[in-house]
């Protein structure tokens, strides 16, 4: 079946089609409305519509309960040429449920992971209050900024306290290299000794949970000191939970300016987060860095090869050094004698 080519400029039709979704996902509703979307600003990998629905429910399923309803939603539409590659199915799968069991996530309605119903993978979420501004988060007032980043902290350590796992089939070091493989540009040989460092130093994580695999600023809600929720889940998986600590911590987008990031691990162990080993935070630190330059390189490749128009996606491939001499730097600071990959 051909998906179905989505006018964005038909907000009626838009709203047609959340509708429908909402019957589907919620048989026992009744005398459904869903207002005309509002574009809103969804990141670089969304196209983001806000709208709210109404329905009224006569019985009481367990998802349910009966009575009249009126939600706020936003309806998310994966963008053409992503500079990530990830699976639709998996991520809403992954996000389905997280909210009632106690984790900071939007509520998932519905969602349209082959395109079927707007033309490209789409998820439909409770759309929840707060700002989402990653330079205001880093901007704040020091006192601000700390208050909020520490209840970062405890907001991971709720996620990974929900969904203990078992140990997944295929490791992140095996799916980023392949990723990597892919999409180089070039032979970047400090990057493939880095990938052999890491499988040659990797070890056992002690606790598997779902990890969110974007988790920093920009990609949570927030009011006043609160994380509201977070969001932008399109990189879950199952791994060790350190790995979202270390990728917060990215050169780019880090709070370390508020909350040094031992600081940041002793409020995520306070908060009943699993223990982080010195060891465990350097090795997710040069895989997230490894990770992130890999990403780069699919950014670069995606609009090389017309996947993509994103003209922020032309120079990504320049962001790749600096995140090798960061990893040279963390591994001859340990007292690691063989940093010499070329």
């Amino acid at each position: 079946m051909t998906a179905p080519t989505l006018d964005c400029a038909d907000p009626a039709t838009l709203a047609a089609r959340v509708e429908d979704l909402l019957r589907a996902r919620v048989p026992a509703a009744r005398d459904v409305t869903v207002s005309d979307p509002v574009r809103v600003f969804g990141g670089n990998a969304r196209i983001a519509w806000a709208c709210d629905a109404t329905w009224t429910v006569e019985t009481s399923p367990a998802d349910a309960p009966g009575g009249k309803h009126e939600e706020p939603l936003i309806l998310l539409i994966r963008a053409a040429g992503s500079q990530v590659q990830t699976d639709p199915a998996r991520e809403f799968a992954a996000l389905d449920g997280l909210a009632e069991r106690g984790v900071r996530a939007p509520r998932v309605w519905a969602h349209d992971p082959d395109g079927r119903v707007f033309g490209a993978p789409a998820v439909l979420l409770e759309r929840l209050p707060g700002g989402a501004d990653a330079v205001e988060y880093l901007s704040a007032n020091p006192a601000l900024g700390r208050a909020r980043t520490l209840d970062l902290a405890r907001a991971a350590a709720e996620l990974h306290i929900a969904t203990p796992a078992p140990r997944p089939d295929e490791s992140q070091l095996t799916y980023w290299r392949e990723r990597y493989e892919d999409s180089r540009l070039e032979p970047y040989p400090a990057l493939t000794w880095l990938f052999d460092w890491l499988e040659d130093n990797t070890s056992e994580p002690e606790h598997f949970a779902l990890v969110h695999g974007d988790f920093r600023p920009g990609n949570v809600l927030y009011a006043g000191e609160r994380i509201v929720g977070l969001l932008d889940w399109e990189m879950a998986h199952v791994g060790d939970p350190v790995e979202d600590i270390a990728w917060a911590y990215h050169a780019l987008w880090s709070p370390e300016r508020f909350v040094p990031i031992e600081d940041f691990v002793a409020a995520y162990e306070a908060a009943g987060g699993p223990p982080v080993t010195e060891a465990r935070l350097r090795w997710n630190r040069i895989f997230c860095e490894v990770k992130y330059a890999t990403i780069s390189l699919q950014a670069a490749r995606s609009f090389l090869d017309g996947r993509s128009r994103n003209l922020r996606l032309i120079d990504r491939a320049r962001t790749v050094i600096p995140s090798i001499q960061a990893c040279l730097g963390w591994i001859a600071a340990a007292g690691h004698q063989e940093v010499r990959p070329c």
